[in-house]
Parts: structure tokens; C-alpha cells; sequence
């Protein structure tokens, strides 16, 4: 029985006492019984329903390629602002450049060829240094080599999502970010069901070997699927394609983690419940998916 509304209602000022007229209750058992009380299936795991809700906003944008592109460039504008925050560069470096910085080669990329991605990449140190050389003349230097991280990092990283979705079928994309997330989401269930021994602790201390195996796994069936059915890669180059693709979408998070705890920020933003931001999301693509272009690009070169 909650006695709680006899609390609103009566009140002693004489602390320690008890009398007929007064009901006192601990306040941290209110706040246990309200927390019981407002606790809801989706508060009980939001990564799971955040989850499924990104696979559907995905799956109702790449029912064609130039929808697919409009995602993505959605996604650079958000990813693009929580970068901006983390790194706090207000009027040092303006958003803008970050959008121009990725927006620009994906263009070039998906209208015209990868070849004359070098523009966009000479356009932007030019921008800058005329910017800040006309402009500002304070705590520039110290800015300077986190945007140029961004602007190999994420912007080679996003552009090759692109190139993928420009060069292959809808659906091979598609599934290659499906696969990606397969292993993410085994990776953290079985690590936090079942892990024991800690990977990295000093860099991520809730990624355990468990849950890198387990993704791992997932995650390589889940491409090495893609491939056999999507492409015609051989059944075994398809199998050392998936494995290393996975390893870099690993790599690629614990990239962005290392980054945030230098930085001493949890999480890029609190737009994903359960996960964070949008660039905690989709840190582990923009390592992966170069490396799929540059097997791409040389494929000759494997037997």
C-alpha cells in the first residue's frame, strides 16, 4: 500500500515522532516507488528500441538510391553538430566548414567520380587558413587538428559509404550498415550478459573479449552473406572481405571512444536514448566502409 499521499496531506514538526496524525516516510522510498511506478518496457532497454527504430528509418530511406543520399546527408548534418559541440570550437571554426568538409566530396563522389575527390579537399585548408588568417587571432592552433581529423576521418569515411551505394546494387549497402549493426548490438548484448574480461578498459570499460567475439562473428556472417548473394566475390575471398570489414567497424568505435574520453564526454550527444549521438552511432562505418572501397578499387589484387 502506498503511503505517500498521507505525506502531501499531514505534516509534524516534531521530527522523530510518531502520532496518529502523521505517516512519515523515508523520501528516497518515495522516489523508488514513484521510479517503480513510471518505469515502462522502453525504459527497461532503450538500445534495443532505439535500435530497432534507426533499422526502420533506414530500411524507409533506401528504397532508392537518391532517398538514401538524402539520409546520409541528414546524418552529417547532426553527426557534423556534435562534433562541433564536443570540440567546442564556436566562431573559431565554423560549422559550415565541417558540412563543406563532408558534404562536398559525398557530391562530387556520388555525381561525378572518385577521382576529383581531391577538390574538395584542397578547397577546404584554403578556406580555412583565409578565414582565420582574415579573421581570428586567438586559439586557432589548438582547433586545427581535431577539424583535420574530421576531415579525413569522417568525411573519407561518409564519401565511401556513398562511393558503395553509387558503385553496388541498394541493397548491398543496405545490408553491409545491417551487418555492421548485427555485430554492435551481439557485441553489447553477450558483453553485457556474459562478459567477463575486460578489452580495452582504459579506452571503453564496458566492451569485454566476449562481446568482440561475439560480434565479430555475427557481423562477419552477416557480410560474407551480403557478398555471396550481392556480388560475385568467391565464397572465400568473401570470408577474409567480411572478417577484416567487421574488424574496422571495431576499430572505428573504439576510435571515437578514445577521442570522447580524452575529451571527458560519455557520449557525443543525448539525441539516441541508449546510445548517445548520432556520431556515437555511426562511428563504427566510417572505418569500415574504406576499407570495403579500397577492396573495391583492388580487387585484382587478390587471387
Amino acid at each position: 500500500m502506498n503511503f505517500s499521499k498521507y505525506r502531501l496531506s499531514f505534516s509534524s514538526e516534531d521530527d522523530g515522532t510518531f502520532w496518529p496524525g502523521v505517516v512519515e516516510l523515508p523520501v528516497e522510498d518515495i522516489k523508488q516507488e514513484k521510479n517503480i511506478e513510471n518505469k515502462t518496457i522502453f525504459n527497461s532497454n532503450p538500445r534495443l528500441f532505439t535500435a530497432l527504430g534507426l533499422i526502420i528509418l533506414l530500411s524507409l530511406f533506401f528504397t532508392n538510391k537518391s532517398s538514401a543520399l538524402i539520409l546520409l546527408i541528414i546524418a552529417v548534418l547532426i553527426a557534423s553538430k556534435e562534433w562541433f559541440d564536443m570540440f567546442e570550437y564556436g566562431i573559431i571554426i565554423p560549422y559550415p566548414f565541417l558540412l563543406f568538409s563532408s558534404i562536398a566530396p559525398m557530391l562530387i563522389v556520388y555525381y561525378y567520380e572518385l577521382s576529383l575527390i581531391y577538390i574538395s579537399f584542397f578547397i577546404l585548408p584554403i578556406g580555412l587558413i583565409i578565414y582565420t588568417g582574415s579573421f581570428i587571432s586567438y586559439g586557432i592552433y589548438e582547433k586545427f587538428g581535431s577539424l583535420f581529423i574530421f576531415h579525413t576521418w569522417f568525411s573519407l569515411g561518409i564519401t565511401s559509404i556513398v562511393f558503395i551505394l553509387k558503385s553496388n546494387i541498394l541493397f548491398f549497402t543496405y545490408f553491409a550498415i545491417i551487418s555492421i549493426s548485427i555485430s554492435d548490438t551481439l557485441a553489447y548484448e553477450i558483453g553485457r550478459r556474459y562478459g567477463k574480461r575486460k578489452l580495452i578498459e582504459h579506452i571503453s570499460p564496458n566492451k569485454t573479449i566476449e562481446g568482440l567475439i561475439a560480434g565479430l562473428l555475427s557481423g562477419t556472417i552477416a557480410m560474407f552473406t551480403n557478398l555471396v548473394i550481392n556480388t560475385q566475390t568467391t565464397p572465400l575471398n568473401a570470408l577474409l572481405i567480411s572478417f577484416i570489414f567487421i574488424c574496422f567497424g571495431v576499430l572505428g568505435d573504439l576510435f571515437v571512444s578514445k577521442i570522447k574520453r580524452t575529451l571527458s564526454v560519455k557520449d557525443s550527444s543525448s539525441l539516441l536514448p541508449g546510445h548517445g549521438g548520432l556520431l556515437d552511432r555511426v562511428d563504427s562505418y566510417l572505418l569500415s566502409f574504406p576499407v570495403l572501397l579500397l577492396f573495391s578499387q583492388f580487387s585484382y589484387l587478390i587471387p
